[in-house]
């Protein structure tokens, strides 16, 4: 059946143009996000429907989801409601995998629904439309920063339509961003005059005479208030039709605008009233079972005040449903109910929707706005749907919890567990001050030890919190009376785990030996397996990368149950591999790592191995490759959930590859991120942060500069600050440049006693040699020094330490007189950066060498920089992929790395082949251009 054509839109000629323009770039394969502002009343709906209907004539596939307050936490509600539902869902919803890792539901799920994306749009470009966004959830605020970023090389147009300055945090910043990453922004105004005479003549097929449209402007050039200001005089005989002209026959407004809505409700039958005010409690969409279960009249006798209400312009039918004709409608409804019977109705609605099998999420934003104290049912419900969204949404299951707890009169079974997981929750939301405040206060008074040492246990082993905070709980657990020795044994390791990676190792020192005898007292293994991979983390940063390799030896062979516990071990292991110059056998642990991770859906995992895989390509001077793993993780908006020592050294990673290369802008936006690193209290985390700032000031030319970042928490920080990660050999030799200029002798003795140190307890690895020896060239201004340091490093694969020797063997040979050795130390200096994308170093070399009176043009890379020459063999078989029709999903499982750095190959193909969609990616291959 034909839909029915809509009315002509009428005053958003602009808007409706704007729209048309994405619609028709999509069909040459470009996505692109819209976003629609505009008052309650004022069009956003009516500007949807004609984008769906115009893309119905580009032979567009369309979906289309309305954000409803009463699901405001249901993950991704309006999202799966524009791709699986409607006439014709834009998606098959039976696609849609139901298995994902428990701790990363959404992060699986949103690469689900992108592959489902993928594969629709290569048949056919699709359009999105998202209306009342101010009242999404959370889900759908992650889904916004994510998917159409991913998207949009594929022919996929979103339209998105929210109220201004309304909505969560997370929809606003969700939707700002989209703004500032070049989204369109359509703001809606009211009617000109022109558009109100318009849309009265296409109501009464008249055209209206000017006291009739003067009338009308008590509207405002509110589209919402005009219709029902025409149809209401319409219905009330207060005009007068003739011979094609609407005369106004009385000044008086129609009861359906004059009136409110306790009046208009008042013109209608009793069972009308009944049935609008329990459907108000009902949410924005009906359905008639559920509208005989409030208001208690059977099927059959819903019929006529359906019926009633659907003439008055309340209710509308829309896919065999039923809606409010508009959210202002509703909202009217329920201001005109008092606020006890309102919140008792609400409170009945949520016992209709769990009655027909609504899941606890669902009904969770009404039983928290409706329950009174006492509530038992409500108190369940809440806190089945807290543990329910506190791996997607945390701070709402915080939330839900508190409400929850609300709701206890006196002594209650449930008061522990929503203790323990608003404790929990506030927590994995970031709120960690908020969550110290309430555990002190709340966790003794509602839980025995046992409990609180598992939530404290529980507390200590979320990595993406701080590190010192995750210690202070365990120091708290294990402080509780009667805890059994399992717990305390995992206490116990986990707080040795968590000084390391603090980077506190002289607090980790002191207390080993006392954690060590409370994890071998217990006979599980898990502790034990916990407490050496502590232990190996320990002997790393101590310059003991065998013994590390053994203990982990020795994790694996007590092995554990815990799959986190189990891939931080094989993550770990690539750490002492690198620093032991064993970078074959580094390469293929983190290889592995991916591989599993990826198989096993496991999204932190992945995470770790790829960031990890990145500092390695840094380390081996892959530049490119490392900026593949690096890029696009870290947004500046988000520095604060930095807190991790990993994710700290991948962000100063990041920034030295874009000082390397010379994205100056990139390299600055990184230094801002990492100034708020810098703040945070574990020194691991913050050194990385630190010492990024200063190599940048370094890389700039301001050396006095970068000591005082060194010493921007006093003095004695500076000392402390080395080793940051003991494999990266580069290290030295740039902070002995430092300690020289700025003219810190006592900095100087320390950054050559940390290389010897390495070097002696490590005597076959050549890097930590030769490392040694170039910091004892420089301290001394040795030549020879310099010169072993550069013979030892050509013999490992790094480059660009070994370019940075040469560069400093080139100004002692100057400084020296030896003018002619040192111009080939440069060249031979400035041939290996430009060689490996060092663009920011070989401008540096040259200039050394042009106050030589040598000019040296700048040597490009080996090979090719743009088209399909200059493709990696990587970059080759993805772009081959995606001429073969393969989804980003399918391209990653194939190639056993994430949809992350499939997309961040894809930015790099575009770049080299200028082309900016799959589709003139697959055109260009189809004209023979691909080689």
């Amino acid at each position: 059946m034909n839909a029915r054509p809509l009315p002509p839109l009428r005053g958003r000629g602009a808007q409706l143009a704007a729209v048309h323009g994405h619609l028709e770039r999509a069909c040459t394969g470009l996505g692109s996000v819209v976003v629609i502002e505009g008052a309650a009343g004022l069009g956003k709906t009516s500007l949807l429907r004609a984008a769906e209907q115009a893309a119905g004539d580009l032979a567009f596939h369309s979906g289309r989801g309305t954000a409803d307050p009463i699901d405001a936490v249901v993950d991704l509600a309006v999202l799966l409601e524009a791709l699986f539902d409607g006439e014709k869902p834009l998606l098959d919803r039976s696609a849609l995998s139901t298995t994902h890792a428990s701790p990363e539901q959404r992060f699986w799920r949103l690469y689900d629904i992108q592959a489902l994306l993928e594969q629709a749009a290569l048949g056919g470009p699709l359009l999105i439309c998202l209306d009342d966004l101010q009242w999404a959830d959370n889900g759908t605020a992650a889904a916004l920063r994510a998917l159409p970023r991913r998207l949009r090389d594929l022919p996929v147009v979103w339209l998105l339509a929210t109220r201004p300055g309304q909505g969560s945090p997370a929809v606003r910043a969700a939707l700002a961003g989209l703004a500032d990453g070049g989204a369109e922004v359509l703001r809606l105004e009211p009617l000109d005059d022109q558009a109100v005479t318009q849309i009265v003549a296409d109501i009464l097929h008249a055209e209206p005479d000017r006291r009739l449209l003067s009338s009308a402007q008590r509207t405002e050039g509110n589209p919402f208030l005009l219709v029902e200001f025409v149809r209401g005089i319409e219905q009330e005989g207060i005009i007068a039709v003739e011979s094609g002209r609407a005369r106004l026959l009385d000044e008086r407004l129609p009861g359906r605008v004059s009136d409110d809505m306790r009046r208009r409700l008042a013109r209608l039958s009793d069972p009308a009233i009944r049935v609008a005010t329990g459907a108000a409690s009902l949410g924005r969409r009906l359905c008639v079972p559920d509208l005989a279960a409030i208001s208690g009249y059977s099927v059959p006798e819903l019929v006529i005040p359906i019926r009633e209400l659907v003439q008055a312009g309340i209710l509308t039918e829309c896919h065999e449903r039923l809606e409010f004709g508009h959210d202002l409608i509703r909202a009217a409804v329920r201001a005109e109910t008092p606020a006890a019977v309102r919140r008792a109705m609400d409170r009945q609605g949520a016992e209709v929707l769990l009655a027909r099998g609504a899941l606890p999420v669902e009904v969770a934003t009404q039983l928290a706005a409706s329950a009174e104290p006492g509530d038992d049912v409500a108190t369940a419900t809440l806190l089945k749907a807290a543990e329910a969204l506190s791996t997607t949404d945390p701070e709402a299951a915080a939330n839900l919890a508190d409400r929850g707890l609300r709701l206890i009169v006196g002594e209650h079974p449930l008061r522990g567990p929503l203790v323990a997981r608003r404790v929990l929750s506030l927590f994995a939301a970031g709120l960690g001050k908020q969550a110290e405040q309430f555990a002190d206060m709340a966790l003794r008074q509602a839980l025995p030890p046992e409990q609180e040492a598992e939530v404290r246990l529980s507390i200590a082993s979320m990595f993406d919190l701080a590190a010192d905070v995750r210690a202070d709980n365990a120091r708290a657990g294990l402080a509780l009376p009667d805890v059994s020795a399992d717990a305390r044994s995992w206490l116990a390791a986990l707080l040795f785990h968590n000084l390391v990676v603090a980077g506190r190792t002289d607090d980790a020192l002191n207390a080993v030996d006392a954690l060590h005898r409370i994890v071998e007292s217990d006979t599980a293994r898990e502790g034990r397996f916990a407490f050496e991979l502590a232990h190996a983390g320990l002997d790393y940063q101590l310059f003991h990368f065998e013994s590390a390799l053994r203990r982990l030896d020795v994790a694996a062979r007590i092995g554990t149950s815990a799959d986190v516990s189990r891939q931080l071990a094989d993550y770990f292991r690539s750490w002492p591999l690198l620093a032991l110059d064993e970078f074959e056998a580094a390469d293929t642990a983190a290889d592995e790592g991916i591989a599993a991770a990826t198989r096993d859906r496991q999204n932190w995992a992945l995470h770790i191995f790829e960031t990890w895989k990145g500092l390695q390509a840094l380390e081996t001077g892959r530049l490119t490759e490392a900026a593949t793993a690096l890029e696009g993780r870290y947004q500046p908006g988000e520095a604060d959930r930095i807190v991790s020592v990993i994710n700290a050294a991948a962000l100063a990673g990041l920034g030295r590859v874009r000082v390397r290369t010379g994205d100056t802008r990139g390299a600055r936006e990184v230094a801002g991120m990492c100034r708020v690193v810098a703040t945070v209290t574990a020194p691991g985390p913050r050194r990385h942060a630190t010492w990024f700032l200063a190599s940048l000031a370094m890389a700039s030319g301001n050396a006095q500069e970068a000591h005082e970042h060194l010493c921007g928490r006093g003095a004695d920080e500076r000392l402390a600050i080395f080793p940051l990660f003991p494999h990266d050999v580069g290290i030295d030799p740039e902070l002995v440049r430092i300690a020289i200029a700025a003219g810190d002798d006592e900095l100087v003795s320390r950054a050559l006693a940390v290389a010897e140190q390495r070097s002696e307890r490590n005597p076959r690895v050549r890097s930590h040699a030769a490392t040694a020896a170039h910091a004892r060239g420089l301290v001394h201004h040795d030549a020879s020094e310099l010169e072993s340091a550069v013979r030892t490093l050509r013999e490992v694969p790094r480059p660009l330490a070994l370019a940075s020797a040469l560069e400093d063997l080139g100004r002692t040979r100057l400084d020296a007189g030896a003018t002619a050795a040192a111009v080939d130390a440069f060249d031979q200096a400035l041939a290996l950066s430009s060689a490996h994308g060092a663009a920011w170093d070989a401008a540096r070399i040259r200039r050394r060498l042009r106050r030589l009176g040598v000019r040296r043009r700048l040597v490009a890379p080996t090979g090719p920089s743009s088209g399909w020459p200059a493709l990696t063999p990587v970059e080759r078989q993805v772009a081959d992929l995606v001429i073969e029709g393969r989804t980003n999903r399918e391209i990653a499982e194939q190639l056993f790395v994430s949809p992350h750095t499939v997309n961040a190959h894809m930015r790099r193909i575009f770049e080299k082949l200028q082309v900016r969609s799959r589709v003139e990616l697959v055109k260009r291959a189809g004209r023979g251009q691909g080689g």
